[in-house]
């Protein structure tokens, strides 16, 4: 496996300000380059739009907001899909998102964990309007423990550093389940492949 950026174990993501500008790049859209190639934090800046990636092992799941949600069938009514996925949808695409979250173990947020403002905030506002809320599924680990291919866990300690990188250990991105588990299974990988 190659990996164009570096590997971060949890304890090693930026915590300051100055080391978090250390780890930014941002291609423009006269593609010029700013910053480091490997660096975490990756903008792809466009005309149309903008783009956010992680550059790292295990790329934007270091950074992202974990959010585990299956698509709605509704997104493909789109016609752009090709018509070869649509057919797949209830076979092979179903069965992706199945072995997805068998690796990732995405969880809604405990009932026994200390209460959220926001979530607290968003419930009130629901119930003003009449409308439903329910907590989403999230790549975290609420167990102190071993996982499931053999990494050591910490359970969440709502430092909110999720988007910034998990220096606690308790974010499941893929550094922490698929990537261990491809080398369990005789992957070699290797970094700053640029």
């Amino acid at each position: 496996l190659l990996e164009r950026g570096k590997e971060f174990q949890p304890g090693e993501y930026p915590d300051t300000e100055a080391e978090a500008l250390g780890e930014m790049q941002s291609h423009l859209p006269d593609g010029k380059h700013i910053g480091s190639r490997t660096g975490l934090y990756d903008l792809h800046q466009n005309h149309d739009i903008d783009v956010f990636v992680g550059c790292g092992l295990g790329g934007t799941s270091l950074v992202n907001a974990n959010v585990s949600l299956q698509a709605e069938s509704r997104v493909f009514d789109d016609p752009r899909w090709p018509a070869e996925l649509k057919r797949d949808l209830p076979t092979l695409v179903e069965e992706g998102y199945k072995q997805a979250r068998m690796m990732l173990k995405p969880t809604p947020y405990p009932d026994d964990f200390p209460t959220l403002p926001k979530l607290e905030a968003l419930k009130a506002s629901a119930k003003q309007l009449d409308g439903k809320i329910y907590k989403t599924p999230i790549n975290v680990t609420f167990q102190d423990g071993v996982n499931h291919v053999g990494v050591e866990q910490k359970k969440c300690n709502l430092c909110g550093r999720c988007c910034s990188g998990c220096n606690h250990g308790a974010k499941n991105t893929t550094l922490m389940n698929y990537l261990p588990d491809a080398t369990n299974h005789g992957a070699e990988i290797f970094t700053c492949t640029s």
